[in-house]
């Protein structure tokens, strides 16, 4: 019984952000109940008290024990979905920016305000930084932006450069602009439109962090 509480404890954690993770942690409080129950008839001080009354006491300090770890969770992890539910989860620190700004190549979440979707984004550059369009290529601070795929990108017929104003960052959104919709590549937001830093997508076994 301990065996199968670490395993689907484990499980819930591994696959946080997918829809297996709240069977997995379902099954560890069950378990964990069954095991309190079963502990507590053995005990001859228990004996008289009814088997329901330990089960509800059993799911109580279930609930007690898991409650701290799935707020954690939620706070430096919280499970954020794209348009697409297809393309998994993207798992979000909403505490990374409560006492700072976002900084150039971290992933951000957007809440969905300013595009109109929520999505991950890449920022490009952020307040006080120069932004240069060459004709070929966007440059900020001279060097070349680390962009993501570059389909649908447009082409402006003329070089120019701007600033980024201060409280806002110049993001590449990860989701694309969809047939017929008319949306630049690189969009500029306020810091406020950010929920937190995307650090990884899920599930976590696979190994793609951000």
């Amino acid at each position: 019984m301990a065996a199968a509480y670490v395993g689907a404890a484990a499980g819930a954690v591994v696959l946080w952000g997918t829809p297996s993770m709240w069977f997995l942690l379902v099954a560890a409080i069950a378990v964990q109940t069954l095991g309190w129950v079963d502990a507590a008839r053995l005990n001859p001080f228990c004996g008289m008290t009814p088997t329901p009354v330990l089960a509800a006491t059993g799911v109580g300090f279930g609930l007690a024990l898991h409650a701290p770890l799935f707020g954690l969770l939620s706070l430096v992890a919280w499970p954020s979905y794209g348009p697409d539910p297809d393309e998994g989860s993207y798992l979000v620190n909403r505490l990374a920016y409560k006492e700072s700004l976002p900084e150039r190549g971290q992933w951000v979440w957007l809440d969905g305000s300013v595009t109109g979707i929520q999505s991950a984004a890449r920022v490009v550059a952020v307040g006080g930084q120069e932004v240069q369009w060459t004709g070929r290529r966007w440059l900020v601070d001279g060097e070349p932006a680390a962009l993501g795929p570059s389909a649908g990108q447009p082409v402006y017929p003329r070089p120019f450069s701007f600033r980024v104003p201060g409280n806002h960052v110049l993001i590449d959104p990860e989701t694309r602009a969809r047939p017929g919709e008319d949306r630049a590549q690189l969009i500029m937001v306020e810091s406020g439109h950010i929920t937190g830093r995307v650090w990884a997508r899920s599930p976590l076994w696979e190994g793609r962090l951000l």
